[in-house]
């Protein structure tokens, strides 16, 4: 690594000074502590108008590195409205861009990475949207996560002892008893608050309630007030993810003996496959982009009500509330 630094202002004006005094290059060079070829390439690049000026020679110097960079890769026409044409056009994502013109040329052209670069800094922002809108850039929004980043993971607020699914009853897994539900989160982003969900395994009732943050104290309270208004047959156990939200279980417990809690393995989502198969239909009255849709507490209960009466093949077109409270609805 070399450890050659140029020359500062202060060293040119030093060298026009010792050079009006008649000083040798070597008795300059020595007093700025460089060699005697540097000062002497200094004098002869730098000169203007045959005579040495310190702030011309710092002009031209500036000037020069300018020039000496690399050139970015997306400066050249060419190859920048292809990469826009396969990133807008053909929805293409920066890799398959790279990978495929390299394989098309036979070397590589531009990296992946340089053309996330360009769109993250706002390089490759067409001329009339240079301003940031959203916290994204334009061209942002044809990656395929729109530019968004995923939040790094919270902490969990306290170390919490909880039950595996293995030691979850047989009825719940065999389906033969009511009361045995598996719950979840729904976020809607634009009212930035969570709909807790509950799903009975048998029935595919379900309870839904609202939340305004992730905190375990909050979503164990909101649950609790969900489970306090299921009577003790139609209650046996709850089965969760192992999202911190849940830390506060053990409260519920202690409030409603009935509610088991039971937490399926990490990233496995398909052990709680009734309810994130009921959050899926939940989407539909209130997808991710809600602002697209109105919603409150009051239209919640009614898209609640209308998962609740709808038919279900798994369940011989009956209705989820017909087999949990085991009455007979007249719906047509």
């Amino acid at each position: 690594m070399s450890h050659y630094h140029h020359l500062s202002i202060s060293e040119r004006e030093s060298i026009w000074e010792n050079k009006l005094l008649g000083k040798s290059l070597r008795e300059i060079a020595k007093g700025i502590g460089r060699s005697v070829s540097t000062v002497s390439r200094e004098l002869k690049r730098n000169q203007f108008a045959r005579s040495y000026r310190p702030s011309k020679a710092q002009e031209k110097y500036q000037k020069r590195r300018k020039h000496c960079r690399r050139h970015k890769i997306l400066e050249q026409t060419d190859i920048r409205e292809k990469v826009v044409n396969l990133l807008t056009g053909q929805q293409w994502s920066p890799e398959q861009i790279s990978k495929r013109i390299e394989l098309e040329h036979g070397s590589p052209v531009v990296s992946y990475s340089t053309i996330y670069r360009a769109i993250k800094t706002g390089y490759m922002e067409p001329k009339e949207r240079k301003k940031k809108k959203h916290g994204r850039y334009f061209m942002e929004r044809y990656l395929r996560r729109k530019g968004w980043r995923g939040k790094k993971k919270e902490k969990q607020e306290k170390a919490y002892i909880h039950r595996g699914i293995e030691e979850r009853p047989r009825s719940a897994e065999n389906r033969s008893r009511f009361g045995h539900f598996e719950g979840d989160l729904v976020y809607s982003s634009c009212h930035k608050l969570y709909i807790v969900t509950l799903v009975d395994r048998r029935s595919r009732f379900l309870l839904t309630g609202i939340s305004k943050t992730r905190k375990a104290s909050e979503v164990a309270q909101v649950m609790a007030s969900m489970l306090e208004k299921l009577p003790n047959r139609l209650l046996r156990s709850i089965t969760l993810d192992r999202g911190f939200e849940f830390a506060n279980h053990a409260d519920i417990t202690a409030k409603i003996p009935n509610a088991q809690f039971y937490f399926a393995h990490p990233m496995c989502p398909w052990e709680r496959g009734t309810n994130e198969n009921t959050n899926g239909l939940l989407r539909q009255y209130v997808p991710k982009n809600t602002y697209k849709v109105p919603f409150s507490p009051e239209l919640l209960e009614e898209f609640t009500h209308k998962l609740n009466t709808r038919p279900r093949k798994c369940l011989g077109w009956k209705t989820p509330a017909e087999v949990f409270r085991n009455k007979v609805l007249h719906l047509t």
